[in-house]
């Protein structure tokens, strides 16, 4: 007793149609209708998709359309195989809708602006960058002045013992300040607001 499957494919045979054509014509898969041909329903979508599928191609064909879908029905028993996906199930799940994206940018703005409070929390924290450039550790002179000069962390201000001294656009700073014969200790501190304090200490000995 011929199948679906046979039926269709005797028919198109007898008509020359090549199965790529038939594809062509009816916009479905070419493996589908080899399928559908090969009574192979179990590598077929879900079984309201064969039967449009088997439905237009009986329709292309010239045949009727009920009795290929009987014999169909007769050699399928949906009840004895799970459910299958439909092959529009997982565009449907991967399609962007508009709110989807706008969603999406949302998310995104806030993830950017925690990570902004963030960086910008821990920098307040953390003390400030100063180099000291002049004077070296443990200088010797015999003048009884000498420069102090560095750079800072912008936003910073510099204090050289206890003075307040100017700070460039760049972060550069310099000052002079007078020394006592012997050792003289000089204490640089940088600071910035709600952040820990940077201190440096240089050494610089006066000699008579």
């Amino acid at each position: 007793m011929d199948t679906a499957g046979d039926f269709l494919l005797k028919r198109r045979k007898s008509k020359k149609i090549s199965l790529k054509k038939a594809a062509l014509d009816l916009l479905i898969k070419e493996e589908n209708l080899n399928a559908i041909e090969k009574s192979q329903w179990q590598d077929l979508p879900e079984p309201t998709f064969v039967k449009g599928f088997i439905k237009n191609y009986a329709q292309y064909l010239g045949l009727d359309e009920e009795h290929v879908l009987a014999l169909y029905r007769r050699e399928f028993d949906e009840a004895k195989y799970p459910e299958k996906k439909s092959p529009l199930t997982d565009q449907k799940r991967l399609m962007i809708t508009p709110n989807k994206f706008l969603g999406f940018v949302f998310v995104l703005t806030v993830i950017v602006f925690l990570i902004y409070i963030t960086g910008q929390y821990f920098s307040i924290l953390k003390a400030p960058k100063l180099e000291v450039i002049t004077p070296q550790e443990d200088l010797k002179i015999n003048i009884p002045y000498v420069i102090v000069s560095g750079k800072v962390e912008a936003q910073s201000t510099v204090a050289v013992d206890g003075e307040f001294v100017p700070i460039d656009e760049s972060g550069n700073f310099s000052y002079q300040i007078k020394l006592e014969e012997g050792k003289n200790i000089v204490e640089i501190i940088a600071s910035k607001r709600l952040s820990p304090k940077t201190k440096i200490t240089r050494v610089v000995r006066l000699s008579p």
